[in-house]
């Protein structure tokens, strides 16, 4: 299926009947807070699975939302379940991904729990860069949401490790500088 920036793919508390997988695009899965805060907690990329935590649920726990347009394959949840039940390979391979996402989530915790932004933005240029560069794929708005910072805060902190040499930025490309990584932070 073709998805548009802005489109719901489903919302929270609709009857969970199907698990997805990005062919393109990017697909955001968020919750407000009682505050009204949007809460993202995850982003499923080309390649990844999204509702699979829903699998054996009634209904869907958060919003999917399309934050980058593409294609989205979906998988209707009974022949999923049937597969798992009948294929081992298919099965395992499933495991497999289910266990990457699941490190993927758990650093994502990890880093929204750590007190300094400065540190969050650390802690996500070593979790996703290669050494130490991260070429950003969205825009510092939506990745201030990831980091459970606003923009205003993200931006700020950026340029201040930028005037102390401990990250270079060229347009959406950062790059730890390896070198200042020693130095107390």
């Amino acid at each position: 299926m073709d998805i548009s920036k802005g489109q719901r793919i489903f919302h929270f508390g609709d009857k969970a009947d199907a698990v997805y997988r990005v062919m393109n695009g990017e697909v955001c899965l968020t919750r407000f807070s009682p505050e009204g805060t949007e809460v993202v907690l995850y982003r499923a990329r080309e390649g990844d699975f999204f509702a699979e935590a829903s699998l054996f649920g009634s209904h869907y726990h958060c919003d999917a939302v399309c934050t980058r347009p593409g294609r989205c394959l979906r998988l209707p949840a009974e022949v999923l379940r049937h597969c798992l039940t009948n294929d081992t390979d298919f099965a395992m391979e499933w495991v497999a991904t289910l266990s990457r996402n699941l490190r993927q989530q758990r650093a994502a915790q990890e880093r929204l729990v750590l007190k300094s932004l400065r540190m969050r933005v650390i802690h996500y240029l070593v979790e996703h860069g290669k050494e130490g560069r991260v070429k950003l794929d969205q825009p510092i708005i939506r990745w201030a949401v990831e980091l459970g910072a606003s923009h205003e805060a993200l931006y700020r902190t950026l340029a201040e490790m930028e005037r102390e040499g401990v990250l270079q930025r060229q347009g959406q490309t950062l790059t730890l500088l390896q070198q200042k990584l020693d130095s107390p932070v």
